[in-house]
């Protein structure tokens, strides 16, 4: 997979997000599709209402926020076996020119089927994969900080 395929398929996801379109998003990912902190439990979406779910807590944290764009730097991939490579970056989550959140560390899983290059896993901070299900705010520092129930 050459590495414009990374980058586009990142690009499907960011589109699908910003843009609110659910079959765009399910379109960059395979079922089951499993989220998990580098050091975690993982959360395994195993259909479609999962997914959706997912996506709509997501997309309703990035509108609250403000979010503009969701900008990958690649890193390098590794193939892990026929058909599945890991693709490592740094995860910029923007507002217009700025940073919403200090960058972070991301990793993904995507395997090769009938559809081409698709999101198996990914693998993110938690504070960041906290903000996505609502469980987490930004700090004015750029910092993912766990809300309290006071906030």
């Amino acid at each position: 997979m050459p590495e414009r395929a990374f980058h586009e398929l990142g690009d499907l996801l960011t589109k699908a997000l910003l843009l609110k379109n659910f079959g765009l998003y399910r379109s960059a990912l395979t079922l089951p599709a499993r989220f998990a902190p580098k050091e975690g439990k993982a959360d395994v979406l195993s259909d479609e209402a999962a997914l959706r779910a997912d996506f709509d807590l997501y997309v309703s944290i990035i509108k609250l926020h403000g979010v503009t764009d969701i900008y990958r730097q690649f890193l390098g991939c590794d193939r892990v076996d026929e058909g599945l490579m890991s693709v490592n970056w740094i995860t910029h989550v923007l507002v217009r020119a700025r940073r919403l959140a200090d960058p972070f560390a991301t990793r993904m899983l995507v395997r090769h089927g009938e559809d081409g290059w698709r999101i198996a896993a990914i693998e993110s901070s938690e504070g960041h994969l906290n903000w996505t299900l609502g469980q987490a705010t930004v700090s004015p520092e750029g910092r993912f900080v766990l809300r309290t129930g006071e906030d």
